[in-house]
């Protein structure tokens, strides 16, 4: 407990706690909205408790203060305007009381004008393992997996939130329905943050917010008075772009308005798409630029992406590079990942040997609050004397993917990390990564998920390896995308275009007028026909024909492949789609994709003039 002294906080149990009131007289106990305090300080033994949002606090917390007892008084709920005022009195007082000080506040006290300063020993509460939460939903008489299910989705580690639709699912809600669950989840969390500020204008601000992930006045449309009052919610944190909702409660609020209010929810997220646009086509400074690419993956709109890199449950840890006394630890967390693929251990181990060899500062840890690895991600910097372990992970596409930026490329062979909070930070950070330094990622992985996640930010696929490296019975899938500072904005335009089902409607029109691109009467009377650039039929002809012509001639691969299929398929000879694919040596759903998006690319460029 010695660093608790110097404000640095440790993690909260009940029997951490109890040490930290025998070691000090002045202990802050601080968390998220809902995250089990109460709770905790009700476990100190023969403890006064004072809850400060309660009618005669004032006077309450004045008696205790001048009793000559060594009994603990702890004030609770050191949260809204009222029990801040007391905390002066508090501040100035409780020196005199030779018993200890227990403070519960949902923001750390040292964040408080007067109290920096306090050598409070502050005691942080972590989120709940995802098996405790389910055990929470099974006492609440949830006997449905879908129900627990959800329970331990939207909780995200927090016992308020997980009680919350436990509720909402017996008052009738069912588990198909997560946005009226989240809905009356909401109303609760809402009722609890009025202790902070009576519910006003904060309340809707408050869900636009966490529908668009974060932002400035500017997006939220919001005057410095209510831009202030939302920035003071504990729930609400202060990042290099603004505003923005700390998880869980960011998923649940957004879930809530996109089921009350989906017209609004789909509007406050097309206004962040476009604001974070002019903003990533305007800043010069690499580490912003990444934040803001970062934004708009998060409002991809794409499950996978957002499961993934998004979850609700908060990163309660930190990255960090390996350093050489790591080796066990990265031993250890390959063998789970391994297993957990599949894979046939030896040559797993083989293979981290090599790369240990090779790179071994190329591996990332995630590390939980206790200090312990958890996670990994094992990257390759290629170079010459990486080259025996690049090349089983990228076989016959060496050449090819590497080719003209060896020097500034990155290969990712294993990411692997059970907490889902810090595996989503694990992966963002080497977004960041890649992005802040300018450089060539290459993915080689067998893992079906990760395949999927790789398709839905629109890497580039290049194929199959030959070998099964792993012999788990799937060979790995190469992507790769450069993340060379021109390249990012083309890359963000792509995920900005959504997920890769069904062309964008203006993509759908482009189809339908390239199908009938020979037909002039029925061109007359496309959506596509817009002043000035294609008023007449004749327009629109030469403009479509142009613009797949510039598709593939762009030095941009995926745009270039997407071109030669709306070339071959609209302007050509003609043939079924399975023909070209064959002839293009395509799977069909890879086709498909490019299909799709050549035809929203095209689509937006028309619209654009």
């Amino acid at each position: 407990m010695a660093g608790a002294a110097t404000g640095s906080s440790v993690r909260a149990t009940p029997e951490v706690l109890r040490a930290a009131v025998e070691e000090h007289r002045l202990v802050n106990l601080t968390g998220p909205l809902g995250s089990g305090k109460s709770w905790l300080v009700s476990r100190l033994p023969s403890a006064r408790t004072v809850d400060l949002a309660c009618a005669g606090a004032g006077d309450a917390v004045r008696t205790a203060l001048g009793e000559r007892t060594a009994q603990p008084l702890v004030l609770d709920g050191a949260d809204g305007p009222g029990a801040l005022a007391l905390l002066e009195h508090v501040r100035t007082a409780y020196e005199a009381r030779p018993a200890p000080l227990v403070l519960v506040s949902r923001r750390s006290l040292l964040a408080r004008p007067g109290w920096t300063l306090s050598g409070a020993a502050v005691v942080e509460t972590a989120p709940w393992p995802d098996d405790r939460v389910a055990r929470l939903a099974v006492a609440a008489q949830l006997t449905g997996p879908a129900a627990r299910e959800l329970v331990v989705r939207l909780a995200g580690g927090n016992p308020l939130i997980a009680g919350a639709v436990c509720r909402a699912l017996h008052a009738g809600a069912t588990p198909d329905s997560p946005g009226a669950v989240a809905d009356q989840v909401a109303q609760e969390i809402t009722e609890r943050l009025s202790r902070e500020q009576p519910a006003h204008r904060w309340q809707r601000a408050l869900e636009r917010l966490a529908a668009m992930w974060g932002g400035d006045r500017e997006l939220l449309g919001a005057d410095r008075e209510l831009f202030g009052t939302l920035g003071g919610l504990s729930l609400v944190t202060r990042t290099e772009l603004g505003l923005a909702v700390v998880e869980p409660f960011r998923s649940v609020f957004e879930q809530a308005y996109r089921w009350r209010q989906p017209a609004a929810h789909s509007g406050s997220r097309s206004r962040a798409l476009t604001h974070r646009g002019r903003q990533l086509g305007s800043e010069t400074a690499v580490t912003r630029r990444s934040r803001i690419a970062e934004g708009v993956m998060a409002l991809s709109g794409d499950a996978v992406i957002h499961e993934t890199l998004f979850p609700a449950s908060p990163a309660d840890g930190a990255i960090q590079t390996a350093v050489p006394g790591d080796a066990d630890a990265i031993g250890g967390l390959m063998h789970g990942w391994a297993r957990q693929g599949g894979m046939d251990t030896r040559r797993t181990e083989r293979l981290v040997e090599q790369w240990l060899r090779d790179d071994p500062a190329g591996f990332r840890l995630a590390r939980d609050r206790d200090g312990r690895a958890v996670g990994v991600m094992g990257l390759v910097r290629v170079a010459d004397r990486t080259v025996s372990s690049v090349e089983p992970l990228l076989q016959q596409h060496t050449e090819r993917v590497l080719s003209g930026r060896r020097a500034q490329s990155l290969v990712l062979g294993a990411a692997y990390c059970p907490d889902r909070g810090l595996h989503a930070r694990l992966l963002r950070d080497l977004l960041h990564h890649v992005m802040a330094n300018g450089l060539l990622l290459t993915v080689s992985t067998p893992n079906p998920h990760y395949q999927r996640l790789l398709d839905r930010l629109r890497f580039h696929q290049h194929g199959t390896t030959t070998d099964d490296v792993y012999q788990c019975g799937r060979k790995p899938e190469i992507y790769s995308q450069d993340f060379e500072r021109d390249a990012i904005a083309g890359w963000v335009g792509r995920l900005a275009l959504g997920p890769g089902g069904a062309p964008h409607s203006t993509g759908r029109d482009v189809g339908q007028a390239l199908a009938h691109i020979t037909d002039a009467g029925w061109l007359a009377h496309s959506p596509l026909l817009r002043p000035p650039h294609t008023t007449t039929a004749g327009d629109l002809q030469e403009a479509l024909r142009e613009g797949v012509r510039a598709l593939a001639d762009s030095e941009e691969p995926g745009e270039a492949e997407a071109g030669w299929i709306l070339l071959h398929y609209y302007l050509g000879r003609p043939q079924t789609h399975q023909q070209l694919a064959r002839r293009l040596h395509m799977s069909r759903a890879t086709y498909f994709r490019r299909l799709r998006y050549g035809l929203d690319v095209l689509g937006r460029r028309l619209t654009a003039g």
